[in-house]
């Protein structure tokens, strides 16, 4: 993206003419983490030719999980350490950036703490994670913390305006998305979200014809990996549910024709019901992410679903 929207806060630091040993900057995936990252090594490397934003700067070194979720190996992080001791090559400082700094386990974590606690001088560490709570203690009071916020409606839908012109549902997704910028480009792009949200009003239109079986065979057609998704995009669902039944403007529901569909079914429905169909989403996420058998994660999820709503 290599735009930062909105986050006045770092806007301040990408303006300050001396920067700290270490930062260590949060937010959700798609909040522009690592937007925010090259912006500031560009500034901290005094770079003019555009090499940080391509990736291509030999005084800006990046390391990462080999794959996404698994753990950053401790040699790894040890071997990126030695880097730090290396001079810039053109620059007046090194940036090393860590992403993902939340698959680093306590071990990797204390070898990162040993250079924060006497980093060369001409060295800055750019720390990436989901949330400051995924950090040691140790680690947090030796960074600069700079946490990723929403983008604003009003510049974040022209943003989006730029890239999906003719597209009429952009504050809509944009708030859907919780000022999300990334994950709102996602959904417009056609990722699973919207196809998932309507795959879940299919699943509880076999349970409102009593086809338990049915829903089970939907949900059993899944992706290896993606219940997850579809939980997210079922959250949604749930509380678009929950906006139609109180009669909380139309205008900010997501799956309005979905909602349509089956308005005879929700009029039926407590909103007791609906609260607790969301928060099984919450639940099974948990179950998922404690690394859960996602089949029996997903007929407990099914389960519970027909006890609701028998």
């Amino acid at each position: 993206m290599n735009k930062l929207l909105g986050n006045p806060e770092i806007r301040r630091e990408l303006n300050a003419e001396q920067f700290a040993h270490a930062y260590l900057i949060t937010g959700e995936e798609g909040m522009g983490k690592k937007t925010a990252a090259r912006l500031l090594a560009e500034k901290m490397t005094a770079d003019l030719k555009g090499q940080v934003l391509k990736d291509e700067h030999p005084d800006v070194l990046w390391l990462a999980p080999e794959e996404k979720g698994k753990q950053i190996k401790v040699d790894a992080v040890r071997a990126f350490r030695q880097e730090a001791y290396v001079m810039p090559n053109q620059s007046p400082k090194k940036v090393l950036i860590i992403d993902q700094c939340h698959c680093l386990n306590e071990s990797g974590q204390n070898a990162i703490l040993k250079i924060l606690e006497e980093p060369p001088a001409h060295a800055v560490f750019l720390l990436l994670a989901d949330s400051r709570e995924t950090m040691l203690p140790t680690i947090r009071s030796r960074c600069v913390i700079l946490e990723m916020q929403p983008v604003g409606e009003q510049e974040g839908v022209a943003f989006l305006k730029e890239r999906f012109p003719g597209e009429d549902r952009l504050a809509t997704l944009l708030r859907a998305a919780g000022g999300n910028l990334g994950r709102a480009m996602e959904y417009l792009a056609g990722g699973t979200f919207i196809s998932y949200g309507e795959l879940g009003v299919r699943f509880l239109g076999k349970f409102c014809r009593n086809k338990q079986l049915e829903a089970d065979q939907i949900l059993a057609g899944l992706p290896k990996g993606d219940f997850s998704a579809f939980l997210d995009s079922f959250a949604r669902l749930c509380r678009d549910f929950l906006i139609y039944k109180t009669g909380s403007g139309e205008e900010n529901i997501v799956f309005l024709e979905s909602v349509l569909q089956i308005k005879a079914f929700l009029g039926r429905m407590r909103l007791e019901q609906l609260y607790k169909m969301a928060s099984l989403k919450l639940d099974c996420k948990t179950a998922l992410s404690e690394n859960g058998n996602e089949n029996l994660i997903k007929i407990s999820f099914i389960a519970e679903m027909g006890e609701l709503l028998s």
